[in-house]
């Protein structure tokens, strides 16, 4: 526990939720516990860490702010309803990771994090609330090494649901361009390209060079401008695409960049877009898949409180972590 706050900045202000509390309407904010109080491993179900640095998005020239997501996250996330199988101090509220002096540093400490917080927890779902989708990179290859203890053949799945590929190449420092190109050409990632799904990406916001390099891995591409009409629908694919891929992994991870979502439902994000997936098919995906037959977690990144409107990307956020964590969509 000692190597985990050495790199957490512990969440010891949890934040109440909006309305006056009541027995019988709880809220998460009941069943919200920080690190400093040691919860018991056993009553731990759900972990919320946060990734304050948004220099990965400055670094690929998105908007800045998304640094100041974590909290807006935990914010809303507080005032939903505690299920009752969500007693008192289910929810680890593990607080930000401190980052370092440079991205592939903090990346790296991510990883580690999540490795030591699984160890100690490991009954507990797991969301990671960014900052820069350049995250996703530490939040996956923390999953790909924790499995690798126990064992030495686990492969990991992923999903990304985003409007961009994130597959840029890079000479100097990664960014949020970079997360998927590295965990493809990474060994230690133990993810290969039959086992990532790009969903929801947009033509127009996209290289061929890049789109180039994922039919090279072998990786699968569900287009935006393919997805079908009706939501339902969508959710339907989403989350039968989700089930193919665990099957025969060890591990999945549900990565959603909120810019895969139209600006009149996100207008909190890095790189806002006018059209997108609709949130109601990840909201009901994200509520299955927790139930899927190994280890799953999920990765929210880009949310920027400085462009939101009446909070309505946080809420977006806090909503898809919800469905997960409770299996209710």
């Amino acid at each position: 526990m000692l190597d985990t706050l050495r790199f957490i900045r512990t969440d010891s202000a949890l934040h109440a939720p909006g309305s006056k509390a009541r027995r019988d309407d709880p809220r998460m904010a009941s069943r919200m516990v920080g690190l400093d109080a040691a919860p018991a491993p056993n009553l731990v179900r759900a972990i919320l860490l946060g990734v304050a640095d948004d220099r990965g998005v400055k670094l690929n020239g998105g908007r800045h702010g998304a640094a100041d997501g974590p909290e807006k996250f935990r914010n809303y996330f507080a005032r939903l309803p505690a299920p009752p199988a969500f007693g008192p101090q289910s929810v680890l509220s593990a607080g930000d990771l401190v980052g370092a002096e440079h991205t592939a540093e903090t990346h790296a400490r991510l990883a580690e994090v999540l490795g030591v917080l699984r160890t100690r927890f490991p009954l507990a779902r797991v969301v990671v609330v960014g900052g820069g989708h350049d995250h996703a990179y530490g939040e996956v290859l923390g999953l790909a090494r924790w499995l690798a203890q126990t064992d030495a053949q686990a492969r990991v799945a992923v999903l990304n649901v985003d409007a961009h590929a994130d597959v840029r190449p890079h000479t100097g420092e990664p960014h949020s361009g970079t997360p998927f190109r590295r965990l493809l050409l990474e060994p230690a990632a133990r993810l290969d390209g039959a086992s990532f799904v790009e969903w929801g990406l947009q033509r127009a916001a996209n290289a061929t060079g890049h789109l180039q390099f994922l039919e090279a891995q072998g990786a699968r591409t569900v287009f935006w401008e393919d997805l079908p009409d009706s939501e339902r629908a969508a959710a339907t694919a989403l989350t039968d695409t989700l089930a193919a891929l665990a099957a025969g992994h060890a591990g999945l991870s549900l990565s959603v960049d909120l810019d895969a979502f139209p600006q009149s439902c996100a207008p909190g994000v890095s790189a806002p877009a006018v059209v997108g997936v609709p949130p109601g098919a990840v909201v009901r995906a994200a509520a299955r898949l927790g139930a899927l037959p190994c280890v799953t977690q999920l990765g929210i990144y880009e949310l920027n409180p400085r462009f939101d409107v009446d909070g309505a990307t946080a809420r977006l956020a806090a909503r898809i972590a919800w469905s997960y964590l409770t299996g209710l969509a």
